[in-house]
């Protein structure tokens, strides 16, 4: 749909208690065929066993 894609990603934050570990961050996307896409993310993560699972992810875009 986007064609070839890269993301960078800025003002990176990172929030952890022993179940939960919350990711926040900002992100430019380039594509081939849609041009720059930006906008800013939001993960909730919960501990499952011995790893991670994604608990809530939202974003939105400019």
């Amino acid at each position: 749909m986007m064609g070839k894609a890269t993301t960078k990603l800025s003002d990176e934050t990172y929030q952890m208690s022993p179940d939960y570990i919350i990711i926040s961050a900002g992100y430019q996307t380039t594509t081939a065929k849609i041009g720059v896409v930006s906008g800013k993310f939001t993960q909730i993560w919960k501990k499952s066993g011995n790893s991670y699972l994604i608990y809530h992810d939202e974003y939105e875009m400019n």
